[in-house]
């Protein structure tokens, strides 16, 4: 599950700087532009740390930061944000609508196993410290 997710945390940052580039032009979108480079850097930089350290914190931010990432997507879409309105059509808007909904649930649940199990194989919420 948490490769799995990983894997669409990297896609979704992927996607972001491509979609950044010079081809589609979304870095010369004020506001949009800036947070699409962020989006992108941010989200591989997380899913690399998710896969090597497997830590619930990690595995929470990078799952927020993909449902926050789903929710732009709409808002952008449905009813504008930050003076820019996107459509369902345009370049990869469908294929990461569905992977970061997918790679949100991976993550999350994930951090929630191993909240429950706190790496000790027995049933029962994280103990911090001793």
């Amino acid at each position: 599950m948490i490769a799995g997710g990983a894997v669409c945390t990297l896609g979704s940052g992927v996607i972001h700087l491509y979609l950044w580039g010079k081809q589609y032009g979304y870095e010369s979108i004020p506001t949009i532009g800036p947070l699409f480079l962020i989006q992108g850097i941010a989200a591989i930089v997380l899913g690399l740390l998710v896969v090597i350290s497997r830590r619930v914190l990690l595995l929470v931010l990078a799952g927020g930061m993909l449902v926050v990432s789903v929710v732009a997507l709409v808002l952008a879409i449905e009813v504008g944000l930050f003076g820019f309105k996107d459509s369902w059509f345009a370049p990869y808007a469908w294929t990461t609508f569905y992977e970061e909904i997918v790679g949100a649930v991976l993550l999350l649940v994930a951090a929630g196993v191993l909240a429950w199990f706190g790496g000790s194989g027995r049933p029962g919420p994280l103990r911090l410290g001793r």
